[in-house]
Parts: structure tokens; sequence; C-alpha cells
């Protein structure tokens, strides 16, 4: 079975010996796992944007 996440690809297979997964399972663990995914994503996008250092964050001082 393909399995397409973003730009990463997989074929998933059963091996001979473990417990088949049905159809519905196989979905919901893809389901699960590109949550997750998605999850750590956004928390490494907003770490980064928390620790970057914008222009207008703090008044202009005024020397002179």
């Amino acid at each position: 079975m393909p399995v397409h996440i973003g730009e990463f690809a997989s074929e998933v297979t059963v091996m001979e010996g473990d417990l088949p997964l049905s159809h519905s399972q196989i979905e919901k663990l893809v389901k699960l796992v590109c949550q997750r995914l998605e999850k750590q994503k956004r928390a490494r996008e907003q770490a980064e944007e928390a620790t970057e250092l914008h222009a207008g964050v703090a008044p202009k001082l005024d020397v002179g």
C-alpha cells in the first residue's frame, strides 16, 4: 500500500509472521502519523518564530 506524506513516500507491506492489519486500521495509523508530523511541524515553526528578531519590536532611540 503506497503511503504519501508531503515529499515522503513509502511502500507499506505486511511481512510473514506479522499480524496483518485491515485496510481501515492502516488508514487510521497513517492518519495518526500525519497528524503527529503536522503537530511537530507547527511546534517547530512556533519555536522558530518565537526566537526571531523583528525590526519593529523595540521603539526607535532618539539620538541627538
